[in-house]
């Protein structure tokens, strides 16, 4: 019987969630936790229908590569089968992300579902625009926002863009939307939530410590430095006698000159 034939028996029968993680991992499959038990069970149905691809014919498995022992035994060996982990160009879903770069930037990227990019293309839409809010400190409406960004681009072609933000320390909103044939702008995905980190020290005086063996973070008040710095600034009442002292005749003559233009 061919794996492919003992998979399809194997995958026919009721199994839990665990074997069907188990037999996922065994045949090389990337598992991730979050999965459900119906996502492994079409990640392993996937993996039979490419090795259904890429399985050779009745007639040519019956001649498997073989080599001969010195025992005079037959061994056969089999092809490790590759699986495709390449990047598609889209998931067809409806998506939008902002992520901080650094106080004065922000990384958007969005993907599109089928229906979206087929209206974006229709007659209706004017133009596409990419708008990213202000919306720090504010529970944001659509029309609330401190200030709004705007600019022109083509979402079919591109999927992510780079935008620069004037303030540090704010909240951003992207907005992927388009106007109409009467200029009336409609927003069609909003992102997350975006905060820029600032570009100063932190005003914090708490330290934050981690734990690496019970994996676990601890934040305590700060007990500032061990040894506290005395200076002494420029301008006190030692510093202008000494200054008038020396250049006392230097003022009066000062003075005088300025006289004579009044």
């Amino acid at each position: 019987m061919s794996i492919v034939k003992q998979l399809e028996e194997w995958l026919s029968q009721e199994r839990t969630i665990q074997e069907l993680k188990a037999k996922a991992k065994e045949l090389g499959l990337a598992v991730k936790k979050q999965m459900t038990k119906s996502d492994v069970r079409k990640l392993i149905e996937r993996y039979i229908e490419r090795m259904k691809v890429v399985q050779p014919e009745e007639g040519e498995q019956s001649r498997p590569s073989s080599s001969t022992s010195s025992a005079g035994q037959v061994q056969t060996t089999t092809q490790p089968i590759k699986e495709d982990v390449s990047i598609p160009d889209t998931y067809n879903k409806d998506k939008l992300v902002a992520m901080p770069v650094n106080p004065f930037w922000i990384h958007i990227y969005w993907d599109l579902s089928h229906a979206n990019r087929e209206f974006l293309k229709s007659h209706e839409v004017k133009k596409v625009v990419l708008r990213v809010y202000d919306v720090t400190f504010i529970e944001f409406d659509g029309t609330n926002a401190h200030r709004t960004f705007e600019v022109t681009i083509d979402v079919l072609s591109l999927k992510n863009y780079y935008m620069n933000v004037p303030m540090p320390g704010a909240h951003y909103l992207a907005e992927l939307g388009y106007y109409d044939l009467n200029g009336n702008y409609k927003y069609l995905l909003r992102s997350n939530l975006c905060c820029v980190p600032v570009n100063s020290p932190s005003q914090s005086t708490r330290e934050r410590w981690l734990d690496l063996r019970k994996r676990r973070r601890i934040v305590m008040p700060s007990e500032g430095m061990l040894t506290p710095i005395v200076e002494r600034i420029s301008g006190s009442v030692q510093g202008l006698e000494h200054l008038f002292r020396i250049s006392s005749a230097g003022s009066i003559s000062v003075i005088r000159l300025s006289g004579k233009g009044m």
